[in-house]
């Protein structure tokens, strides 16, 4: 939808206009030219909303930190209704006004100003918070428990002693926040390379997390301030004009990327960041850090460890450094989409053992079967590989129920030494094969048509034929099952069921005018047409499948 300031109210639903007004703009300011910021308050719930425009008034990009999916919420919409009316208002650029309150602020006594000011900062610890932190922090030097202190005061400040905090209180924590912590993050980006300057901006980290994890909110409010930090952080390490003082810089992040028993995930999209816009040689620096600190971790249980094996095994891959780093990864379990890729690394650098071991221990841990058939299929390439008929026998004789691979069946078969068990053994496979065919799996149907062809079976291939059985597969043994007995067949073909429930989606009728043209071989149009409304008086309840319907279409078509 393309919206602008001139066709707003006939491309916004009347309804949205309406509760639109029910919404209150506050602050609004033109942060850049054609760039609009303001709060957005509904009912008790404020929203951060931000319009920008092109030069012709076109909405060109838009936000609003509520929950709503949709284009265009009522608090966008209130924002856009509100700069339109004034763009209708204001044609140049004029003065801008001065309010009643800076007004009365001008021609106040300033022992009047003071003493009001006492009152309010009494009754508004968060305004108190502030003042004192504005005009007592401009040179000091902190300390980690500082920090701690002041981020505590400042939850304290807003949230009091209440146990769950609202989104309106959660907004004005983070802007308290923003305001106490600026000289510290300052501090820290004037000299990135300090360790104690590090510290205090870890520190701020690490008690806002710990603020988040306590607060009942389902809000990110906190996370974004946090990424934000660390964001204003990136540009300032990857302009370090001297490698050593960017090596320190994001040591200080790499060395805290562990926390006791877990990986701090905020600092791993970080180094992510630094990576994704460093110089060649910068990035293989930094990700031989990563490299090494996951060696040396290795086998030390951590939560989130996947989450680090994930992030630093796409890194060596986006960045083709996969050759050098590959021996460091190991399967993570249950995670097939990972566990698939790496064993194959793993087998395309002829470490064929190690790869081993990471199927097997895959298929010990798996509940159910088929989970273990891309290791399984995996075991076969390395056995094969390894000319290991022992092995490869018995990978094969565990595939063989899910694939029911006939050159597989073939070679098991093929090593069996006892006649006897050989028949036992075909004969249990083949049961298993005509059960699972019953169940949809056109695998085992095949399967099941190949044996009887090898075998010359074809009477038995004929009496197989069912509602489950491919009309393609037919074609495909049309002529051994003719010469066998043609008659049997056309029965079997006119009497068979379509089957309305199949789960592989193929359209059989693509090979109609082939079998049509076989059968036509053998029977004329005349004795298809009889045989066919003969069965059909026989059977009251059953309709003709769609290859008896295509039949009888195409013969009453022909002169």
């Amino acid at each position: 939808m393309e919206l602008s300031l001139g066709n707003y109210k006939t491309s916004l639903p009347k309804e949205l206009l309406k509760k639109a007004e029910n919404n209150k703009v506050r602050e609004c300011d033109e942060a850049e030219k054609r760039h609009f910021v303001a709060y957005v308050d509904e009912a008790d719930e404020t929203f951060d909303v931000s319009l920008t425009f092109s030069p012709a008034g076109k909405v060109v990009n838009q936000s609003c930190d509520c929950k709503n999916s949709n284009f265009f919420c009522s608090h966008k919409t209130a924002l856009l209704v509100h700069i339109a009316k004034g763009a209708k208002i204001t044609q140049s650029v004029k003065a801008k006004k001065i309010s009643k309150a800076e007004a009365l602020l001008d021609e106040a006594e300033p022992n009047d100003l003071k003493e009001w000011v006492r009152d309010l900062l009494r009754n508004n610890k968060d305004i108190e918070l502030s003042f004192a932190h504005y005009f007592s922090a401009k040179e000091q030097q902190y300390t980690p428990t500082e920090v701690v202190k002041l981020t505590d005061e400042a939850v304290k400040a807003v949230v009091k002693s209440k146990k769950n905090i609202d989104p309106t209180q959660l907004k004005k924590l983070v802007e308290l926040w923003k305001t106490v912590h600026s000289p510290i993050v300052k501090m820290y980006l004037a000299n990135v390379t300090d360790e104690n300057a590090f510290i205090n901006f870890h520190t701020i980290m690490e008690t806002c997390l710990a603020v988040d994890y306590k607060l009942n909110t389902s809000s990110n409010r906190i996370v974004k301030y946090l990424e934000d930090l660390l964001q204003q952080s990136t540009e300032v390490i990857n302009n370090l004009f001297k490698d050593e003082a960017w090596k320190t810089a994001i040591s200080h992040f790499t060395e805290n990327v562990y926390n006791k028993d877990a990986i701090r995930l905020h600092y791993l999209n970080h180094l992510k960041n630094i990576i994704s816009i460093s110089n060649e040689t910068r990035r293989n620096i930094l990700i031989d850090q990563l490299a090494t600190l996951y060696k040396e971790k290795s086998g030390v249980p951590a939560i989130n460890i996947h989450h680090f094996t994930k992030f630093l095994f796409s890194t060596v891959e986006e960045y083709g450094l996969t050759d050098k780093y590959f021996l460091l990864f190991e399967p993570i379990t249950f995670d097939n989409e990972f566990n698939l890729k790496l064993i194959r690394i793993f087998i395309g650098h002829g470490e064929l053992n190690t790869a081993k071991e990471f199927c097997e221990k895959q298929i010990n841990v798996n509940f159910r079967e088929e989970y273990n058939i891309p290791y399984l299929q995996f075991l076969k390439e390395i056995y094969v590989l390894e000319n290991d008929e022992r092995n490869l026998t018995q990978v094969l004789s565990q595939l063989l129920p899910h694939t029911y691979s006939f050159e597989d069946f073939i070679y098991i078969y093929d090593r069996i030494s006892s006649v006897e068990e050989q028949k036992k053994w075909k004969a249990k496979v083949l049961a298993r094969a005509r059960t699972a065919s019953k169940n949809y799996n056109r695998g085992a149907t095949e399967f099941v048509f190949r044996l009887f062809d090898a075998e010359k079976r074809y009477l038995k291939m004929i009496e197989n034929i069912d509602t489950k059985t491919p009309y393609s597969i037919i074609l495909e043994y049309f002529h051994p099952m003719a010469s066998a007995s043609k008659e049997s067949l056309l029965l079997a073909i006119i009497k068979k069921n379509d089957d309305y429930f199949k789960l592989d989606g193929i359209d059989e009728s693509e090979c109609f005018p082939q079998l049509l043209a076989a059968i036509s071989t053998y029977f004329t149009k005349e004795f298809l047409i009889t045989t066919i409304k003969q069965v059909a008086k026989q059977s009251y309840y059953s309709r003709p499948n769609s290859f008896i319907e295509y039949v009888l279409s195409s013969l009453t078509h022909l002169k």
